[in-house]
């Protein structure tokens, strides 16, 4: 029988929505908390992520399940495309990744912007990289106290498994961290200093295990149904509100007409930075800033070569950013197997992406067409947006940047030039529910999350960040959602 009320409900099942679950059930033991995911449950372990999924056939298989309503197979990146990654052209095969789509209809040079389709029990939980850098200070919420954002980043590292340094014992990578630290460490903070790429992953004798959601969720997946309870395949096509005050959500099956109403205390909404402005949207709830300031860190890819080692280099390394700094680079050895590997690379190849940050801007924005339903039911959704020319000041840095970070390892590999990925290729833009310190127009939430105007509506997700950033958002979206989760279990909790 489907439920009819609980204290909580969580639209989607990724990182976010799941550290709402389980900093709810710490802080209030007694909560009914429902969880609703569009996707299917892929792995017999709840949130379990799919690099841990040895057959390379098997875990093809499942990353198509994961993405939802949208599993259409992309073809393999071809000899023709992977020549013009290397001549620094545009690649198209990235656009044809699995779960990757084009969302901007516009010129696909300069104003392209790619979007993601994760709908599965986990979401981006089973998918994500696993990194779990910290933001720099310029990155950080400014109206948020600085001690309760540490606090929350150190709960958001429990949740997650964070592992500062997974491959303590690489003497490769400590010798090109040295080299690089000679470079770029004077002037540095001790803890913005170039160092190993912290990780949510557990390091065995060959290989990690990787963390998705089932290491958020803990022991919750464990509980009885009528405490906790994760309803998966079910789309939630509106939050019911009335006066400022959200009553309950109305869902359906997918691919089924049919709703029901399940009443709730509080409604958190973490589909992700596309999807949760969409379903406020399709509710009636529509502040000015909604879905507007969509921005995402541009990604310069460059393969460097450093020098031969015994045994190779495996772990990931990372310069993060700074004041000064702006970029954050993230290194990781690369075996280039998939393709021909020139003849003039005797070294080791080392991938490099500079995270470079973007401008925020009210005029990017997605946009809801309502005489065009997607497979959720829900209105489509399109984005527009274009780069600034500080952007494009910033970019040209950011390659700069790169190919110095090269030279310090040991050079440019032959052969490869230094290429900017399609916008949005990170999947990590942010911006379209940031929060703010007061309601004027121009955020879409306070700082614990709530959409203003409502006393028990939540957002949660990389679209809540308000700032200009470089670094992968995921424990600072993590940690965000703890602030929520928190005020939640103060609020409900007494009510």
């Amino acid at each position: 029988m489907r439920d009819q009320s609980a204290d909580v409900v969580i639209i989607g099942t990724g990182p976010t929505g799941s550290a709402y679950a389980r900093i709810i059930r710490r802080d209030w033991p007694e909560a009914r908390i429902v969880m609703v995911e569009a996707g299917p449950q892929i792995l017999p372990r709840v949130g379990a992520h799919l690099d841990n999924v040895a057959d390379l056939q098997e875990r093809a298989a499942l990353e198509m399940m994961a993405q939802g309503g949208d599993r259409t197979p992309r073809l393999s990146v071809s000899k023709e495309e992977w020549e013009a990654r290397r001549a620094g052209g545009f690649d198209a095969s990235l656009l044809r990744r699995s779960g990757l789509y084009i969302t901007n209809e516009t010129d696909p040079v300069e104003n392209l912007f790619t979007g993601f389709a994760a709908a599965n029990v986990g979401g981006m939980g089973t998918k994500w990289s696993t990194g779990t850098p910290t933001p720099s200070e310029a990155e950080r919420v400014p109206f948020i106290p600085a001690e309760e954002f540490e606090a929350a980043l150190a709960i958001a590292e429990g949740l997650l498994g964070t592992n500062k340094n997974t491959r303590p014992d690489d003497a490769a990578a400590m010798a090109m961290r040295e080299r690089l630290g000679a470079v770029f460490n004077p002037g540095r903070d001790p803890d913005r200093q170039v160092k190993a790429m912290p990780l949510a992953a557990t390091p065995g004798q060959q290989t990690l295990t990787y963390h998705g959601t089932d290491m958020v969720l803990g022991p919750l997946v464990e509980e009885p149904a009528e405490r906790f309870k994760i309803l998966s395949e079910t789309v939630c096509r509106r939050v019911v509100h009335e006066n400022g005050c959200a009553t309950g959500v109305e869902l359906a099956r997918v691919g089924e007409e049919d709703t029901w109403f399940v009443a709730a205390a509080t409604v958190v909404l973490a589909c992700d930075s596309l999807h949760t402005p969409q379903l406020l949207y399709a509710s009636g709830i529509r502040p000015a800033a909604l879905g507007r300031h969509i921005n995402d860190h541009f990604i310069i890819s460059q393969i460097a070569e450093a020098p031969p080692s015994d045994p190779p280099m495996r772990a990931m390394s990372w310069i993060p950013a700074t004041n000064d700094f702006p970029f954050s680079v993230t290194l990781y050895p690369s075996s280039l197997d998939s393709m021909e590997r020139p003849a003039e690379l005797t070294g080791q190849p080392v991938g490099m992406g500079v995270f470079c940050p973007s401008d925020v801007n009210a005029e990017n924005h997605l946009a809801f067409d309502e005489t065009r339903l997607d497979w959720h039911g829900l209105p489509s959704i399109s984005i527009k947006w274009k780069p600034s020319e500080a952007d494009k000041t910033r970019i040209e840095d950011a390659k700069a940047t790169a190919l110095r970070v090269a030279e310090v390892i040991g050079r440019p590999a032959p052969g490869f030039a230094t290429t900017v990925l399609p916008v949005g290729s990170s999947l990590h833009y942010q911006g379209t529910i940031r929060m703010g310190a007061e309601d004027d127009g121009t955020s879409v939430c306070d700082r614990q999350s709530r959409v203003w105007g409502f006393d028990n509506l939540y957002v949660a997700g990389n679209g809540v960040i308000p700032t200009v950033t470089a670094t992968n958002p995921t424990l600072f979206s993590v940690a965000l959602a703890t602030i929520g989760a928190r005020q939640v279990a103060r609020e409900r909790r007494r009510a």
